[in-house]
């Protein structure tokens, strides 16, 4: 919010000065409507420097499996909120996206919440959340809002159907891959192979999306990767891990 504040403070100092001087109200509006925003895409890319600067933070934590210390390390970045209103809803997705991973559904359904509705990903897991919690209503509701932000993403197509086939409605999971593979120009081949797995009376095959299917904890990886990601030598968060979209 403080980078709105300061563009608008700007853009009205420099109607009002170059009102004065020059007398022509309409050459000083459209000079201050363009240096304000050139102050606003200026301030906006040094608070999204400090994002990142957090997020490597955060990161390496991950990498070296402190969860709770990445938490915390998003967390203390939440006062960046008072300076672009577009932060908050990125790291509350970060935060709840760790929770989830960690089983913490409770936690991690107050953060995914908030969470932009431009990450998919934390959408879809909050999407999870409710189909666990046996609310089919919210369920469709959030994973609408995630392939609306996913629409290029044959996985947040998938995980929507693989979703309500399990709360069988099959049917409509057809459906939404349908609607998946036309908007994906029939692209993705998985898509295609799981509609005819689901018109055949099967379930969806979803490890093909490898480590990003996963992340959604709904199926357990292949024994020998969950022995990899137990073993000390291998005990750091791969950097796909937790997929962004």
């Amino acid at each position: 919010m403080r980078n709105i504040l300061i563009s608008i403070i700007i853009a009205v100092v420099i109607t009002a000065g170059m009102n004065y001087l020059l007398e022509n109200l309409g050459f000083a509006i459209l000079t201050a409507v363009i240096v304000a925003l050139v102050a606003f895409f200026i301030l906006t890319k040094k608070t999204m420097k400090e994002l990142e600067r957090l997020n490597e933070k955060a990161q390496k934590a991950i990498y070296s499996q402190k969860f709770d210390r990445a938490i915390k390390i998003y967390e203390s970045g939440l006062g960046l909120r008072k300076k672009s209103p577009f932060i908050a809803g990125q790291i509350y997705g970060m935060i709840g996206m760790l929770y989830f991973m960690r089983r913490d559904n409770k936690n991690a359904k107050y953060n995914l919440q908030k969470a932009s509705s431009l990450n998919w990903v934390s959408k879809g897991m909050l999407g999870v959340i409710y189909m666990h919690e046996k609310n089919p209503v919210e369920m469709e509701k959030t994973f609408k809002t995630m392939v609306s932000a996913g629409k290029k993403e044959g996985l947040a197509w998938s995980l929507y159907a693989y979703c309500l086939d399990k709360i069988n409605k099959r049917e409509d999971a057809i459906k939404v891959l349908e609607e998946g593979n036309k908007k994906l120009k029939e692209a993705d081949d998985r898509i295609k192979s799981n509609i005819l797995e689901l018109r055949n009376g099967r379930r969806m095959r979803m490890k093909t999306f490898g480590d990003p299917w996963y992340q959604f904890m709904l199926e357990n990886p292949p024994r020998k990767r969950m022995m990899q990601q137990a073993s000390p030598s291998q005990g750091k968060f791969k950097k796909n891990a937790m997929y962004k979209g």
